[in-house]
């Protein structure tokens, strides 16, 4: 799940609907929720501020059937399995879904895409996650793009000023995908850990992401 505090999680128009899902996670329908989005958005993140608040544990997608089921019942019922949509075991979710859904529970799962739209060989079970609520995470709006892309630099040791995230975060593509671009043009550029971020670098990573993206105005 990281090491990420929940602490830092930032709510803005882009996640506020996903975050009030997960706060009301006792209403889920049949016990369970998919919590997806883009690669970078933050599902993780979001999905350790629920568990830590609603004391959840987190279960392997490749978890057995009776190892799930203990668990289950070890935890009344709360679960978080990350990256869902990846490798699973089928027998394992079905059953995880059908205790959620008879015994109550909250059982989130994670993805980049909506589980409709998972290749699952259980036909029931393709059922089942077609029914799921969804909480989707949008890409971001100029205030998240301004927290993810500071986060993004810090852990590529690279500090923005309070300036050059503004200015980055003001002008670059609203997508999480260029956050990482530009985090990677500093990259090249910069020492790592020598100091802060300056206004020339910003303005030169920029001109490569938006090179990159197919233009745009600096």
């Amino acid at each position: 799940m990281g090491e990420r505090s929940p602490d830092t999680l930032v709510v803005t128009e882009a996640n506020r609907d996903a975050a009030d899902l997960l706060t009301h996670w006792r209403a889920w329908p049949n016990g369970a929720l998919a919590l997806v989005g883009p690669a970078g958005s933050g599902k993780t993140h979001l999905a350790l501020a629920w568990a830590l608040e609603a004391g959840a544990r987190q279960l392997p997608s490749d978890a057995e059937p009776d190892e799930a089921a203990a668990l289950f019942r070890e935890s009344d019922g709360r679960l978080v399995i990350d990256d869902a949509d990846g490798p699973r075991n089928e027998a394992m979710l079905w059953r995880l879904l059908d205790m959620a859904r008879n015994e109550g529970g909250a059982v989130l799962l994670v993805g980049e895409t909506p589980p409709s739209s998972w290749p699952v060989a259980v036909p029931d079970l393709a059922s089942r996650l077609k029914s799921l609520a969804l909480a989707r995470l949008q890409e971001p709006d100029q205030a998240l793009m301004e927290v993810v892309l500071r986060r993004v630099c810090r852990e590529q040791f690279i500090l923005l000023r309070d300036d050059t995230a503004q200015y980055l975060a003001l002008r670059l593509p609203r997508s999480f995908a260029a956050a990482h671009m530009v985090a990677a043009a500093l990259d090249a550029e910069l020492v790592k850990g020598a100091k802060p971020v300056a206004m020339k670098a910003a303005r030169a990573a920029l001109l490569k992401v938006q090179a990159a993206w197919g233009g745009g105005d600096g």
